[in-house]
């Protein structure tokens, strides 16, 4: 029973069930490189969360892990009421996870492709979930994992689509924001947002022609490269982020956020 309960709850987030080819929550971008559409958010992490309190129990050092720092909040003035509530509330479930680590990120993204590939050999062999304690070698048919530097800048490269465009010359469209970058004015003829007073939505926004969300901006994002992060942030003004800048960091951040590429092996 639990591990139809943790297969059942992980797979509403990542669209475990997902018709299409794609490696579930992702978009392609060129022969055997996927993205994920968002960034990871609050709802995402605490599916993996509630797998390592069932597994490894609550107190243990393993569970304990995988725990976010949310007093990374209390690094900016008038904060404090998110160390508590933007977790913990149901209205920023579907908001960028922060407070990790980059070794808490590369865990998640393990996790994740063992999941994913637990999923596929269950409906594969149409087994009882329960059977996979009693099964060994299951097949790596996806591994997700952090994007190199490369990997990134060709994902973040993508222009808007010419629907996208077409729309932004419209009044209604003119000056609705398409980043969450710092910025201190009302009004903005670029497009950047003046609402969101720290991150926001994962799907905020406009998607990129590859269909992926906030590669730009609302969290800077973890790569593969050690202590290296890509995107700017909420934290960050437009004029302060390019592509090809990195960010540095040396722990967890509140302008600190990450998602995951995926690989297919295509022996399986």
């Amino acid at each position: 029973m639990k591990t139809i309960v943790i297969l059942s709850l992980v797979a509403l987030s990542f669209n475990l069930f997902a018709s299409n080819d794609n490696p579930p929550g992702t978009v392609k971008i060129e022969e055997n490189l996927y993205c994920d559409v968002t960034e990871i958010s609050n709802l995402e992490w605490k599916e993996y969360m509630f797998w390592a309190k069932r597994k490894y129990g609550e107190q243990s050092k393993k569970y304990k892990a995988v725990l976010p720092d949310t007093l990374v909040w209390r690094q900016g003035k008038y904060n404090e009421p998110y160390v508590q509530y933007y977790y913990q509330h149901p209205a920023y479930k579907n908001y960028p996870v922060i407070g990790i680590s980059y070794e808490q990120a590369r865990s998640f993204c393990k996790w994740r492709s063992d999941l994913v590939n637990e999923k596929i050999y269950i409906e594969k062999h149409k087994i009882d979930p329960e059977q996979l304690a009693t099964i060994k070698n299951i097949p790596n048919v996806y591994t997700y994992r952090l994007p190199t530097k490369a990997e990134w800048e060709k994902i973040a490269s993508a222009d808007y689509s010419k629907k996208a465009k077409r729309k932004f010359k419209r009044k209604k469209y003119r000056n609705a924001p398409r980043h969450n970058f710092k910025t201190t004015r009302d009004k903005n003829e670029n497009g950047i947002s003046q609402k969101a007073d720290i991150t926001n939505k994962v799907d905020a926004y406009w998607k990129n022609t590859y269909g992926v969300y906030n590669i730009l901006g609302n969290v800077a994002e973890i790569i593969a490269e050690k202590g290296v992060a890509k995107g700017g942030s909420w934290r960050h003004k437009a004029e302060e982020v390019t592509i090809e800048k990195d960010f540095s960091y040396d722990g967890p951040a509140d302008w600190l956020g990450f998602r995951c590429v995926c690989e297919k092996n295509m022996d399986e």
